[in-house]
């Protein structure tokens, strides 16, 4: 009998609350949830953001290559003129700027610290095509005008410059038009 009064009991919770629950309209709570400003792990996005910009930077190459190419033929030609110098120092700042991508090394001071082999032989063979073969010519024919010189270009390629640059590339300023424009203001005389 005890039993009976406990299930009459129970039916009468149980009624009790859910018709409340009825009147209510049927609520249903929902705990706090964390708030979520991001998905995805920030390194994955960060390599992901990485490779598409190498992606855009190789597409591009082509252009840079070609780009720096014609501009240190024209700064070869013509040394005097100030804007085949500039030209020339906007080109191969781009150019050394996309080797840099491509290497894809930790810097220290504007210098590569720790390469792997895989990616400096992955920039070499990206780096190592016809075109590249006579930018580098002509960039040896740049270097050899005087009027260039290492502090031309931005402090964060100077070290990778040298690859391109070699020991053509002088260390200090040395004005190659000034004479020229001496004799031919002596010739006028």
């Amino acid at each position: 009998m005890k039993r009976i009064y406990l299930y009459v009991a129970l039916a009468f919770v149980a009624s009790f609350a859910g018709v409340s629950w009825a009147a209510r309209g049927f609520p249903v709570s929902v705990g706090a949830w964390p708030k979520v400003f991001a998905s995805g792990d920030q390194g994955a996005r960060d390599d992901q953001d990485k490779r598409r910009e190498n992606e855009r930077i190789m597409r591009s190459l082509d252009t840079i290559r070609s780009e720096a190419l014609q501009a240190a033929t024209g700064f070869a030609l013509s040394p005097c003129d100030s804007t085949m110098k500039q030209n020339f120092v906007d080109a191969l700042t781009a150019y050394v700027h996309a080797w840099q991508i491509k290497l894809d090394c930790p810097r220290l001071a504007n210098m590569p610290t720790v390469c792997s082999q895989e990616k400096l032989k992955a920039a070499v063979v990206t780096f190592s095509t016809p075109l590249d073969q006579r930018l580098t010519d002509a960039v040896a024919q740049a270097f050899d005008q005087p009027g260039i010189t290492i502090a031309d270009f931005p402090e964060s390629i100077r070290f990778d410059m040298l690859r391109f640059g070699g020991p053509a590339l002088r260390p200090g300023y040395l004005p190659v038009c000034e004479p020229q424009l001496r004799t031919s203001a002596g010739r006028f005389r």
